[in-house]
């Protein structure tokens, strides 16, 4: 995409910082996620870290699942 204008980039880019998501990385099953938290304790899957074939297979450590996590801890 291409955007002509006479706005100083600083001004058009202002506020995309706060837009990244934070993400979390949590063990699950053994296997470390990339968790999106949507909630206090409530994370959707964004991606597995592993480099073992078995843990893609996995149904519950399919991206996009909504799980349940302490974040910090246990």
């Amino acid at each position: 995409m291409i955007l002509y204008t006479t706005m100083p980039l600083e001004n058009v880019y202002q506020g995309l910082e706060d837009m990244r998501p934070s993400y979390l990385e949590v063990e699950m099953a053994g296997t470390m996620v990339v968790v999106e938290p949507i909630g206090l304790n409530q994370g959707r899957i964004v991606r597995i870290l592993s480099t073992d074939p078995q843990d893609y297979l996995h149904p519950g450590l399919q991206p996009g699942r909504i799980i349940n996590f302490v974040p910090g801890g246990g």
